[in-house]
């Protein structure tokens, strides 16, 4: 009965071990997103496009070169010499502002150098040597009433931020030069945060319109350039300075409902520059004149160029005209059916997603092309998994982001540090790129790595997570079955012996007495 009882408890214990270890590679082989494949290259769906199309032409201007963009397409609604430099003059601002917004915050303190009050003239608002601004009141001086002293100061203000300096024009003009190659600006040099006149200090119409998109993209800035008045308050050094916005159509001296902010420019050899922002039934459009002989001019093309955009082109919202599409799961990730079943309602377009076309084409001839970028890590929420991109005769006129909604929780870099060492695995050797180096990844990074550029995640995780798994399980079986060898069996065995010792020596005691009997 004993020995029934010791071989029932060795396999119950075995029983649960091997419980324990199914469950272990359970766990491994069910949790989704460790399967992603981040060698998978993107997939594309294209269908034809319309051919021959004839696109509206717009309105003569007096201006040498002028465009109309939609800010969120980018997309060119009226071109007249886009490609062609001239001199922006103070338009050059809008340039310095984009550049403040991306690399400061508005309560900052810029503080005017001897430099700022005295290597300028023109339009000014009086600031002094040693006077202390916030950044905000700054950008309205500059943006309103066009100081050159003040965007002076800003751009040194932003040179010793980036750089970590003193703060110079040679090193701010630099920075503006290096961005307008990231806008993708084809032929701007700026040398200096004001515009004033330099030899070498030049733009043209198409480079100031992917400027002016940037920048409006931006609140502060919509705020600021669409403000008629503003008064800085005192600082210490003068008394609070009511201001004015320059642009007549801000300002109400002209006329014209739909515009929503701007920026005006002129010198002898810039003639008048102007920028126009302008929103209608959705679009929002930045207008360009360069090199028009008078303001008056300037005005009545702006205005001319807009009302053609307004009329001839409208806004698609890509979310609601491609209810249909299919973007089914399968094709995104190398996924079982069982895991990609029922995750096709996950998966979604972008909201606020744009196409712009002119009246007289149809949305359904737009070729579209349809790009999926596989993951190595997911976030809670929203993911950016691919892309729908849309090109009209030869045009692109818009996109739209695929988004994945993960339901899940799953563990980022920033939470993997958080609570490291206890999983004994240094984040940097488990979130690194394929070539080796530690990556950068934190919670909330909705990036889109591809094979070539790789950032990690689960995908690091997997590669280290299996043999460390199995070395653990492994010392763990070892252990335990020793343990139950020297804590259960070889106690078992010396009861055995014992008991057997002490059966024969009854049982020698009982014969032996029987024969004493005998």
């Amino acid at each position: 009965m004993m020995y029934w009882n010791w071989q029932k408890r060795k396999e119950k214990w075995l029983a649960r071990t091997a419980v324990f270890l199914f469950s272990i590679f359970s766990f491994y082989q069910c949790t989704p997103f460790f399967t992603m494949k981040a060698e998978e290259t993107s997939n594309s769906q294209e269908v034809s496009s319309a051919t021959d199309f004839i696109w509206p032409t717009g309105p003569n201007v007096y201006a040498d070169a002028a465009i109309v963009m939609e800010t969120t397409t980018g997309l060119v609604l009226y071109e007249k010499n886009i490609y062609t430099a001239y001199y922006p003059a103070s338009i050059t601002k809008i340039m310095t502002a984009l550049m403040a917004l991306e690399n400061c915050s508005m309560n900052e303190i810029v503080t005017m150098s001897d430099a700022a009050e005295h290597k300028v003239y023109g339009s000014r608002i009086g600031l002094v040597s040693g006077e202390q601004v916030t950044l905000k009141d700054a950008m309205y001086g500059m943006l309103l009433e066009s100081a050159n002293e003040v965007s002076y100061a800003i751009g040194e203000h932003v040179a010793a931020k980036v750089n970590g300096s003193s703060g110079s024009i040679e090193e701010f003009s630099s920075l503006m030069n290096k961005r307008a190659k990231e806008l993708g600006c084809v032929n701007s040099n700026f040398l200096n945060p004001h515009g004033l006149h330099e030899q070498e200090h030049y733009t043209c119409a198409y480079d100031m319109a992917l400027i002016g998109k940037a920048a409006i993209a931006y609140q502060d800035f919509r705020t600021i350039a669409g403000t008629r008045t503003y008064t800085i308050p005192p600082t210490n050094k003068n008394v609070a300075r009511p201001l004015a916005n320059h642009h007549r159509f801000i300002r109400k001296t002209l006329t014209y409902n739909y515009a929503i902010a701007g920026k005006t420019g002129g010198t002898t050899e810039a003639l008048t520059t102007l920028v126009t922002f302008a929103e209608k039934d959705g679009l929002t459009l930045v207008a360009v004149v360069l090199h028009v002989d008078t303001a008056l001019h300037a005005y009545e093309d702006t205005i001319n160029i807009l009302n053609f955009a307004f009329d001839n082109y409208s806004l698609y919202n890509i979310e609601e005209s491609e209810l249909n599409l299919d973007l089914s799961f399968p094709p995104l990730f190398t996924q079982s059916s069982e895991f990609s079943s029922g995750l096709d309602t996950l998966i979604h377009v972008g909201k606020n997603s744009n196409a712009v076309l002119p009246n007289s084409a149809n949305f359904s001839d737009a070729m579209k092309t349809i790009t999926y970028t596989p993951l190595t890590e997911l976030v809670h929420g929203d993911n950016v998994i691919g892309q729908i991109s849309y090109k009209f005769a030869d045009k692109y006129i818009g996109f739209a982001d695929i988004i994945y909604y993960n339901p899940e929780y799953p563990v980022t870099k920033a939470e993997f540090e958080a609570l490291w060492p206890s999983y004994m695995i240094p984040p940097d050797l488990v979130f690194q790129n394929e070539n080796g180096t530690s990556s950068s990844l934190s919670s909330g990074t909705s990036g889109l790595p591809t094979d070539k550029d790789s950032t990690g995640g689960w995908a690091s995780i997997k590669k280290y997570i299996l043999p460390i798994t199995l070395g653990i399980v492994s010392a763990a079986l070892i252990l335990l079955v020793g343990g139950y060898f020297i804590i259960v069996e070889l106690p078992h065995r010396r009861r055995r012996k014992a008991y057997k010792r002490r059966h024969n020596a009854r049982l020698h005691s009982y014969k032996k007495e029987k024969e004493e009997e005998f």
